[in-house]
This record gives structure tokens, C-alpha cells and sequence, in this order.
């Protein structure tokens, strides 16, 4: 069997094609700002942005339970907090204990093409270690993320995932 395969944008390996996922380098807002502006407004690093003092931003994933697969498909998204969860969340980093603190009100921080708006979702952010990214959970039951998270997706949903980038 001649399994597709597609190199990483982060290690520049190739890699399954089932086995990747969708992941966002950065919120859409940051990388809507000129260069210049960027480097001048943003505070950044592949956990956490923040944009102009204004703006705090989470690295996160989107976990989809997946049929026939142990492992959940993980969309890699930026999701936007507000100032004071922003400075617990980074309280709590380190913490051993982190996953014990109750979910953080938050908003999607990327659009996914294909799908109606993310962009400003509603949704909830979990801890979940020291070693993990935290979990986002879609709070809207009106939208088509919220039912793939409950109800999970096939490998061809991973693949229509996976074409996005």
C-alpha cells in the first residue's frame, strides 16, 4: 500500500499523511501586521502572543475524537484570552497541578478555511499539564466544530483537514 506522504512545516521531515494535523503558526490578527509592526507590537513565542498589550494570546488544540483511532485528530489553534486568565494561565505553567484549575472563557483566534466563522468562537480552554498544550472545547452546539468534537470525524475528515495547508 503506497500511504501519501507530506513533509512537516515544522521539521521539514515527511510524515504519513494520517498522521498530521492542522496546526496555526500564529493568531490571524498578528499575521495580518506588516513585518515592521510585528516586531515593534508583538511579544512572542509558540505558546503564547501578545499584541500591543491588548490582545493575549494561547496556543492550543482542538482535540476530535477520530472512528476506528485511539488518538483524537488535534487542530492546533490560537485562542484569545482576557487579560487576568492570561496572567493566571502563565502563573500556572509550570505548575504540576495546572489541569486541576477550571476551563478559561476564550475565543477562537483563527479562521479555518472551509468552515463557517471561527474566527471570535466562543469556546472554553483546559489545562492539561506541563507537558501538553491545553484543550480548547467549543461552546456553540450551532456549530459544525462543536458536533465533529462530540461526535468525532472519519479519515476523510482528516483529510479535507490536512489539504487545508
Amino acid at each position: 500500500m503506497n500511504e501519501e506522504r507530506r513533509i512537516c512545516s515544522v521539521c521539514g521531515e515527511f510524515h504519513p499523511q494520517a498522521e498530521m494535523e492542522l496546526a496555526f503558526r500564529r493568531p490571524d490578527l498578528v499575521c495580518e501586521l506588516p513585518v515592521a509592526e510585528r516586531e515593534a507590537d508583538c511579544l512572542e513565542s509558540d505558546d503564547i502572543c501578545i499584541l500591543r498589550k491588548e490582545h493575549y494570546f494561547i496556543r492550543a488544540v482542538l482535540p476530535m475524537p477520530v472512528a476506528d483511532r485511539k488518538e483524537p485528530y488535534r487542530i492546533g489553534l490560537w485562542v484569545e484570552v482576557d487579560k487576568v486568565d492570561f496572567q493566571r494561565v502563565h502563573a500556572l505553567w509550570d505548575d504540576p497541578a495546572q489541569a486541576d484549575e477550571p476551563p478559561f472563557a476564550v475565543r477562537i483566534a483563527n479562521h479555518i478555511p472551509q468552515l463557517p466563522q471561527t474566527l471570535g468562537l466562543s469556546a472554553s480552554l483546559q489545562l492539561t499539564g506541563r507537558t501538553t498544550r491545553p484543550e480548547i472545547s467549543i461552546g456553540d452546539p450551532a456549530h459544525p466544530l462543536y458536533t465533529e468534537q462530540q461526535d468525532g470525524i472519519d479519515m476523510g475528515r482528516i483529510d479535507e483537514y490536512n489539504h487545508l495547508f
